[in-house]
């Protein structure tokens, strides 16, 4: 546990939160932009363009929050088994589980939140979290 209190990790998370957030920004922005608009839109607020305005301080908070989250537990693990297998399988796990929790929920009581939807994000879930189990197994090495 006194390993998350090093300055190699520390280099690690921030590392992490980087790439965590560039690739959400470019899934949220490029790839599924159109794909929550045209579902979810009816809970944001647009521009004149029909374009969804994004509060990015509470956004950037909760990428940073489950990027942290994600360091942290799979280098915990990679502590007691060094393998990629392992912070693979770790990420993807913690990344489905906390995509699962937020989307799931939104379900039980959202009017209107579409299945479809829940589905492809806890998907998206699952490989940042897989992502994150690369890229802090290989940081892991390198810092």
């Amino acid at each position: 546990m006194s390993f998350i209190f090093t300055l190699k990790f520390l280099k690690i998370a921030s590392a992490s939160v980087v790439i965590f957030v560039l690739l959400d920004f470019f899934w949220l922005a490029v790839i599924a932009s159109n794909l929550y608009r045209q579902s979810l839109g009816y809970l944001a607020e647009l521009d004149p363009d029909g374009k969804i305005i994004f509060n990015i301080p509470m956004g950037l908070l909760a990428q940073v929050a489950i990027s942290i989250t994600l360091s942290v537990f799979i280098s915990l693990v990679l502590q007691i088994d060094n393998r990629l297998s392992v912070a693979l399988g770790t990420g993807t796990f913690l990344g489905l589980m906390m995509y699962v929790t937020y989307d799931f929920t939104n379900l039980s009581f959202v009017k209107g939140w579409p299945l479809w939807i829940s589905l492809i994000d806890v998907t998206w879930g699952a490989v940042q979290g897989a992502l994150a189990g690369l890229y802090v197994f290989y940081f892991t090495r390198w810092f």
